[in-house]
């Protein structure tokens, strides 16, 4: 059998925030115009002519010393890796050894077994063939949410309970799991509207995602700031599923937990959201409960999915 073209050649990272318009480029020129038209003339003003000569000894030098200064500044401000540097600790967490991805074709049987309203649900397996984009461990497979609940929260329940059948489980927040209390980031649903989209007529989803280690040791919200253009947070619904069909990724209290910061979560169900869904292990078994989106843990890691399209 011949070896699948790798990802480079076959595949492309979809930015989930879309392509900027032209006439967002031309306000951000505006602003940086604006930005130089501002600083310059009060500089000058602050050189003598010893200073000014100094810089007009290399003015090719001066141009591209700003040149980059201006464009490192831009891309940090973009990119946000300059936000919540404090919400990351180190951490030695791993997976255990036992955890073992299983194919796709495994994981859609499995899934297939587990749920009678996926039963027959199509799902393009082909895609696993492939080379995984930068960033991630492995193909997943994923129900669409719509097929086992009317609202995400009512789906998010469906999984729990059948988590529940598979091993000890402590539901935390039972009773609080509406939505009110419980939503998707909006990243998330673009991200999986952009997958959906893109295989149209498969109601299991298929998609590269990490479990963890990449954004292990930070805060929800700094490792969100710490994502790819086209990376998004794995949410309560998309995680279960990937426990439900790996549940060696957290069976032990030695293992990096999960925050599923796909997902918010209002404590108070007041508007005010504030926490992230969270799965580690505890006297109860696999726990399902809340914790602070902004504060670092060196024994729990952030999975995420990456959206990317074919190249022709």
């Amino acid at each position: 059998m011949p070896r699948a073209k790798p990802f480079a050649d076959r595949w492309m990272p979809i930015p989930i925030a879309g392509k900027p318009t032209e006439e967002q480029h031309q306000r951000l020129r505006v602003a940086l115009e604006h930005a130089l038209a501002d600083a310059v003339p009060e500089i000058v003003q602050q050189l003598d002519r010893r200073g000014i000569l100094r810089l007009l000894e290399d003015e090719a030098a001066l141009t591209r010393e700003m040149s980059d200064q201006i464009g490192s500044i831009v891309r940090a401000r973009a990119l946000r890796v300059e936000q919540f540097p404090a919400e990351e600790v180190p951490s030695e967490k791993t997976y255990l050894q036992e955890y073992r991805i299983k194919t796709i074709p495994g994981q859609v049987t499995l899934l297939r077994s587990l749920f009678p309203e996926i039963k027959e649900a199509q799902c393009n397996e082909m895609l696993a063939r492939f080379d995984l984009p930068q960033g991630a461990e492995a193909w997943f497979a994923f129900p669409r949410w719509q097929c086992l609940g009317a609202t995400y929260n009512l789906a998010l329940e469906r999984v729990l309970a059948v988590l529940a059948t598979q091993r000890r489980f402590d539901n935390r927040i039972q009773g609080k799991l509406g939505p009110d209390y419980l939503r998707q980031t909006d990243r998330a649903v673009q991200a999986w509207e952009l997958i959906g989209s893109s295989q149209a007529g498969a109601n299991i989803l298929v998609a590269p995602a990490q479990a963890g280690m990449r954004h292990r040791g930070r805060s929800a919200r700094r490792a969100h700031a710490m994502m790819d253009s086209n990376e998004f947070g794995l949410g309560a619904f998309a995680t279960a599923i990937l426990i439900l069909m790996h549940p060696e990724r957290v069976c032990r209290a030695e293992t990096l937990m999960i925050d599923a910061s796909g997902d918010e979560y209002s404590i108070l169900g007041n508007g005010e959201f504030e926490r992230v869904p969270l799965f580690d292990v505890g006297m109860s078994g696999l726990e399902f409960s809340i914790f602070h989106r902004d504060r670092a843990r060196g024994m729990w890691g952030t999975p995420s999915g990456f959206v990317v399209e074919a190249v022709p």
